[in-house]
């Protein structure tokens, strides 16, 4: 009994990485951004006005785009911490240099009344744009929230990954000593070389769809 106990176990352990290989394979397939590539485009409703808009209408600007969630530490809005309550400062900072600041929700458990609430309460300086079933998640490779992305004036995707080296607390966010976005976005506006192009994101997993 102890035997077939120990097979079915075994067997169910077996189907449970096979299921967790094929889910991990197929997210990859689905990527499709590359740095140094065009970045796919993409057409996503604001969630507080309704209006439906592409990536493509940002060319001409260079384009800061993350990942985010109302929910998440690492990123929604917080006296203390966060990533959000940085970039409502920097985007304003960089409107004037020719930058566009965009985030997408993804997370299937965030519905768009919660997220056009939370961008009006926390005064978001840029479109929050709703990504049904995660589709444009699964395009660029979005791990996290926050999760970054720089594309240049030419629609070229020049930068995936983290605001700086990973923080160890929500609280520290913004306080470490190797800055990533900002030295990209500097070098990207003054056309030098990039100092970093793929780094490693830090925060909440994105809660896809089922």
């Amino acid at each position: 009994m102890k035997k077939l106990t120990g097979s079915i176990l075994g067997l169910m352990l077996v189907a449970l990485i096979i299921v967790a290989g094929v889910s991990v394979t197929n997210a990859a397939d689905e990527m499709k951004a590359k740095v140094g590539a065009q970045a796919p485009d993409f057409t996503l409703k604001d969630v507080t006005t309704g209006k439906e808009i592409s990536l493509d209408d940002y060319k001409g600007k260079i384009v800061v785009m993350t990942f985010q969630s109302i929910n998440c530490p690492w990123d929604r809005y917080r006296e203390e911490g966060g990533y959000q309550r940085i970039l409502s400062k920097l985007a304003p900072e960089y409107t004037d240099k020719g930058v566009q600041f965009i985030a997408i929700n993804s997370n299937a458990n965030e519905t768009v009344e919660e997220v056009a609430s939370y961008a009006r309460e926390s005064k978001v300086p840029y479109p929050i744009l709703k990504d049904p079933g995660n589709v444009v998640a699964d395009e660029y490779g979005g791990r996290t929230t926050p999760h970054f992305y720089v594309i240049d004036k030419d629609g070229k995707l020049v930068y995936m990954g983290g605001f700086e080296n990973a923080p160890n607390t929500p609280e520290n966010c913004g306080h470490m000593d190797t800055p990533y976005l900002v030295p990209v976005l500097n070098a990207e506006i003054e056309g030098k070389e990039l100092p970093y192009k793929v780094t490693k994101s830090k925060g909440c997993g994105i809660k896809r769809a089922s």
